[in-house]
């Protein structure tokens, strides 16, 4: 199966800027795309299956398209909105050849951040997709929302912060449009879906203090091998790498957005020493904790 990385989108996206139609703001953790055509096509041809590491979202402005992920195919035509989580499978894709999109592509790790580390609700399953019908209205919203992260993007004046805001807001949009429209309950889910569910609840919750595997097999009552591999099989990554990940997330905002000493910082989310968090953290990115607060200040 290929791994479709949020790099080589990016290179594909700057190597064929000249035949992508519409308008695409290019960050370094996200795409903005305003009247674009299917753009993603040729990179994904030939192949499938694909599972991505970016979250995509967008609304369908003219023409369709015919996703299949995993085993359910969505037909998506003008004024519907799809969402494919990162994590999902992509098996195959298929576009009207006027097709274009309005919508957003961002990273795993971009999406945690600017939630602050912890997801809501609906984006907690790795491989969720849902595809939902927006009247004209919400159709205008949506539109409204992509030209004004756009326009944002563009500007070198707005902060990251005021976009992260802006991401929250469209991002809740379409959680607030799915459960309005949705009749899917959790009771449908299957047990290691449920499971999976509940252990990122727990890693959101409790990543601060609680960095061990074996913390959460034992809320859930199981043990962490069979845990690990629930979430291995779910998700294509360990269940310590989740945790790693989230822990991650929390430290890269206080280095950010505090004055917070990095010994502060390592007593606070219960390393040993300053030693080990740095360690840690050098371990987990490639570079330093100090580096990171420089480049971001």
């Amino acid at each position: 199966m290929m791994v479709s990385d949020f790099r080589d989108i990016l290179s594909f996206v700057r190597n064929e800027r000249a035949h992508i139609e519409g308008d695409i703001y290019i960050g370094s953790k996200f795409l903005i795309t305003r009247n674009c055509n299917s753009f993603f096509k040729p990179l994904l041809d030939n192949n499938y299956p694909v599972k991505a590491n970016v979250a995509r979202i967008a609304m369908v402005k003219k023409g369709w398209c015919e996703p299949t992920i995993g085993y359910k195919k969505y037909h998506c035509k003008p004024g519907d909105l799809l969402f494919i989580n990162w994590g999902a499978t992509v098996n195959d894709d298929a576009f009207g050849h006027d097709t274009i999109f309005d919508g957003f592509t961002m990273t795993e790790d971009f999406m945690r951040m600017v939630f602050g580390g912890k997801l809501p609700e609906l984006f907690l399953s790795p491989d969720l997709c849902f595809s939902i019908r927006l009247d004209e209205k919400e159709q205008m919203v949506w539109q409204q929302y992509t030209q004004m992260l756009y326009s944002l993007s563009s500007l070198q004046s707005v902060s990251d912060e005021t976009l992260h805001f802006l991401f929250v807001s469209v991002l809740n949009y379409a959680q607030s449009q799915y459960k309005q429209m949705t009749t899917e309950s959790r009771g449908g889910w299957s047990r290691n879906k449920q499971v999976v569910e509940r252990f990122i609840r727990l890693v959101n919750e409790n990543a601060k203090m609680e960095h061990e595997l074996e913390f959460y097999a034992s809320e859930l009552c199981m043990t962490a091998h069979y845990l690990g591999m629930i979430i291995k099989k779910e998700t294509g990554i360990t269940a310590k790498e989740w945790i790693d990940k989230t822990l991650i997330t929390l430290i890269e905002l206080e280095l950010r957005y505090s004055n917070k000493s990095l010994k502060m910082i390592a007593d606070e989310y219960n390393f040993v020493s300053l030693s080990s968090l740095c360690k840690f953290y050098k371990r987990r990115t490639g570079i330093t904790a100090t580096a990171f607060r420089v480049t971001k200040s």
